[in-house]
């Protein structure tokens, strides 16, 4: 509806005492789509973390010809970036996840802790492994591109995730499930084979801790930790407590 006619409607209702809502059905118009786009629209706010200048520059082109996405701030690493999300206070974060000096589900971490969970974080980057899929998606995020995608589904993916879905590209969620479905049978394959005791005694072992300070943390003695140990060794068909160690970090139990 043409902004002068809602002008009209607004004083009709207050002259004839009419419920606003009334005039609005009576003309077949919703009490909501009279107002402008730009008066219902709400702007997205955006920070771009990237260590490529271009790839900055770029997005930020592409981003800010949108009359619903607005970028408030650009950074090329995560220096000072508590400081910047409390001051820009953006909507949502759009990043990568490969940096030379920083690790990116570190950083993710940190962007959640920072906003409280508040800011939606969509990861725009070159390639993921499987196991990075994994752990992006243990961390919450709501977007995961590649940046060979085309840039209209960049932007029906921040559009989305703002709205509050989600959009992880199809491939890497098919292998990311792939490989938690694979892990969560072999931790359950080995926690299976050891009782909750030992279980707690070979992570600590496979962590790095000597027997003297394993049996510390555990609250037995030295002597026990080494009879339980021993019959991990057994149980799992490892020599020794270098291969325990390497059968723990091969499985992600450590």
């Amino acid at each position: 509806m043409p902004r002068r006619y809602s002008t009209i409607l607004n004083k009709q209702a207050i002259k004839n005492r009419l419920p606003l809502d009334y005039l609005y059905t009576t003309l077949g118009y919703s009490s909501y789509n009279f107002m402008s786009t730009e008066e219902t629209q709400q702007t997205t706010r955006i920070l771009l973390i990237d260590s490529h200048p271009i790839t900055l520059l770029g997005l930020s082109t592409l981003l800010e010809a949108s009359n619903d996405l607005e970028v408030v701030g650009k950074l090329s690493s995560a220096n000072g970036i508590t400081e910047i999300l409390k001051q820009k206070r953006p909507n949502l974060v759009l990043m990568d996840l490969h940096f030379p000096k920083t690790n990116g589900i570190n950083l993710i971490r940190e962007i959640n802790a920072a906003t409280e969970n508040t800011a939606k974080i969509v990861i725009l980057t070159s390639a993921l492994s499987q196991a990075e899929t994994c752990d992006l998606i243990r961390t919450g995020v709501k977007g995961i591109l590649l940046k060979e995608m085309a840039t209209s589904l960049i932007m029906q993916c921040l559009r989305r995730v703002q709205s509050g879905g989600e959009w992880i590209e199809r491939n890497s969620m098919k292998h990311a499930f792939e490989q938690m479905l694979r892990r969560e049978s072999e931790h359950q394959s080995i926690a299976d084979q050891l009782s909750p005791s030992e279980m707690n005694l070979a992570t600590l072992i496979a962590s790095g801790h000597n027997n003297k300070s394993a049996a510390r943390q555990l609250l037995i003695t030295e002597g026990s930790a080494r009879v339980y140990l021993n019959r991990i060794y057994t149980k799992l068909q490892v020599p020794n407590r270098l291969q325990l160690a390497i059968l723990f970090k091969e499985k992600g139990l450590v």
